[in-house]
């Protein structure tokens, strides 16, 4: 089997958050202050509470279990100075206020944060989807249209699913066992150690061709993640691996183009480049400055691509929703109905910031 392996950096040129599935609360962190590179910064310090509860004297255990039943409580009210050897680890805090809210755990692995090779992948298919499909497809786009229990009209998931797999796989048994993209893996990238915390606002379109923040009872809904800082460097490996005997005999030789490494970082060019394009479209129509040069700042180069991945990315940087609109709008208006919060005007019409303006999850890939 021929087996080439390409060193990949990867370069955060935003923050980059990927959920754990976790999230932790003001009575699992204390905020404090540090240095970073001998200039002081916020920080919080996530405590180990089972460790801290078990080093209570017993009067104090009874009062923290209490304690821990008030969805209020925070446990620097309690106690300021906690010991550091109760500290699982520092995170920078970014919004330059205390903390008050839930965060949103990073994944991590040993303590550390990284970026899955699975999430890298699944954004490098979404891209190279993008780029095989042209408009002719889509005359089988919709498959069947159902009307589901609520009486919504969506598109068949099974049908839409074939459609997809089409591309990737050959026909007949499990789809999955006969992917192309089974040849082509990508490891989970280096770790990083320091994590940073940003406050996350939704920014939305209105019908009057302005914006505003995502309200809830008059108040803007704030959320806390912890990220990947800009800036930051990375290191995977993207392994492809072509055997014409195995793809003959899984008949996947009429794909073996997706197995082109210069294939796939032109895929991945040109859908970011798209990308941009629907994004300055946006923040121009809705008259968000400072997103629109961000916009226009932001360098996408063949040799040096740019991808979305992780929390943020939106519906049309994790499908092939930009081509559906283009080519086929009916269809996706069938999409833009299976979502309970859609909108005429706009669609999709919310997106992700940090307190500093920036969008969430871009990075550079450098081969």
């Amino acid at each position: 089997m021929e087996t080439e392996v390409y060193p990949v950096k990867i370069k955060t040129l935003t923050p980059v958050h990927i959920g754990s599935g976790n999230d932790y609360g003001p009575s699992e962190y204390v905020n404090s202050r540090a240095k970073l590179k001998g200039e002081p910064v916020d920080i919080i310090k996530r405590i180990d509470v089972a460790r801290y509860y078990t080093e209570l004297d017993e009067n104090k255990k009874d009062r923290f279990l209490s304690n821990l039943t008030n969805p209020r409580f925070k446990l620097e009210d309690v106690d300021k100075n906690i010991n550091k050897k109760f500290t699982r680890y520092n995170a920078v805090n970014e919004t330059k206020k205390p903390l008050e809210g839930d965060v949103s755990e990073h994944i991590k692995t040993s303590g550390k944060m990284y970026i899955p090779g699975s999430s890298l992948k699944g954004a490098i298919r979404t891209a190279i989807f993008y780029n095989i499909v042209d408009e002719d497809d889509f005359s089988d786009f919709a498959g069947d249209i159902i009307v589901n229990r609520r009486g919504r009209i969506q598109i068949d998931k099974r049908n839409y699913q074939n459609w997809i797999d089409g591309y990737f796989s050959s026909r007949g048994g499990n789809a999955a066992q006969k992917s192309i993209m089974k040849f082509f893996q990508v490891a989970d990238s280096s770790t990083v150690k320091l994590s940073h915390i940003h406050e996350i606002k939704a920014i939305m379109a209105n019908e009057n061709n302005r914006s505003q923040f995502y309200s809830r009872n008059g108040s803007v809904v704030k959320s806390y993640y912890e990220t990947i800082a800009k800036g930051t460097e990375l290191k995977s490996n993207f392994t492809i691996q072509n055997d014409e005997k195995i793809l003959s005999r899984l008949d996947l030789l009429d794909k073996t183009d997706i197995l082109d490494i210069d294939f796939i970082k032109k895929s991945v060019y040109d859908f970011s480049q798209d990308l941009i394009r629907y994004e300055l479209d946006f923040t121009r129509k809705y008259k968000i400055s400072y997103l629109e040069k961000f916009y226009e700042n932001l360098e996408n180069d063949p040799d040096k691509p740019l991808l979305r991945v992780g929390a943020g990315s939106g519906l049309m940087a994790t499908s092939i929703a930009m081509k559906v609109k283009e080519y086929d709008y009916n269809a996706f208006d069938l999409i833009r109905d299976t979502f309970k919060r859609a909108y005429e005007f706009e669609f999709p019409k919310s997106r992700k910031i940090t307190q500093t303006g920036l969008p969430l999850s871009w990075v550079q890939l450098e081969f």
